[in-house]
C-alpha cells in the first residue's frame, strides 16, 4: 500500500502543471482575450500567436522563431493588436542647423511622407520634439501610427523617407566627430 500511495504522490504533482494548463487553455480559450493572428508580447518575447492549444500556444516572432509556451504560464500579456502602434525613430541634426527653420520645412516633409506611404503609415506622421543635445548634433524624435505588424518596416521607412528628404534639403545629418587641438 506504501509503494501505491507514493506512485499516487508522484502521478499526482505530475498531472498538476497538466491539469493547470488545461483549465487555463478552457479560460484562454472562451474568455478570447487573444486569437490565433493576433500579436503578443509575454515574458518579453514578441510573436503572432499560431496556434492556441488546450494545453499550449504557439507563437512565431519577426524571423521565424517558434515559443511554446504553456497556457499556465501565460501571465501578464500584452495584446498588441488590439490598438494602434507607434513606430519611432531618432534622427540627429547639426548644432549648426536653424531649428526653427527646420520645423516649417518638417510640416512639408512629414506630410509628403505621409502621402506617399498612407498604406502603412495610419494616421500622424510628426516630429515630437528635440529628443537630445547629443555630443554630435541635435536629436530630434519622430513618431508614426502604424499597425502593430508594421511597426519595425514602419521605423525603417520613416528613417529612409527621411534621410532622402533631409539630402533634398541641405540638412545635415552629423556623424561622430572628434576635434583634436594641438599645442
Amino acid at each position: 500500500f506504501a509503494s501505491i500511495g507514493v506512485i499516487a504522490l508522484i502521478i499526482g504533482f505530475g498531472a498538476e502543471s497538466l491539469v493547470a494548463d488545461m483549465v487555463t487553455g478552457v479560460f484562454i480559450l472562451f474568455e478570447n482575450q487573444y486569437n490565433v493572428g493576433d500579436i503578443i508580447e509575454v515574458e518579453g518575447f514578441r510573436g503572432t500567436v499560431r496556434e492556441i492549444g488546450i494545453r499550449t500556444i504557439s507563437l512565431v516572432d519577426t524571423g521565424g522563431n517558434v515559443k511554446i509556451i504553456n497556457n499556465a504560464d501565460m501571465k501578464n500579456v500584452i495584446n498588441r493588436s488590439n490598438q494602434r502602434s507607434v513606430a519611432v525613430t531618432e534622427v540627429g541634426v547639426s548644432y549648426a542647423t536653424n531649428l526653427e527653420e527646420l520645423d516649417k520645412k518638417l510640416e512639408g516633409i512629414l506630410a509628403d511622407i505621409k502621402k506617399k506611404h498612407e498604406d502603412i503609415f495610419i494616421d500622424r506622421v510628426e516630429c515630437v520634439g528635440v529628443e537630445q543635445l547629443a555630443d554630435s548634433g541635435v536629436i530630434l524624435k519622430f513618431i508614426a501610427d502604424v499597425e502593430e505588424a508594421k511597426i519595425f518596416s514602419g521605423r525603417r521607412l520613416l528613417n529612409k523617407e527621411l534621410k532622402i528628404h533631409f539630402d533634398k534639403e541641405n540638412i545635415e545629418i552629423p556623424f561622430p566627430q572628434v576635434d583634436v587641438h594641438t599645442k
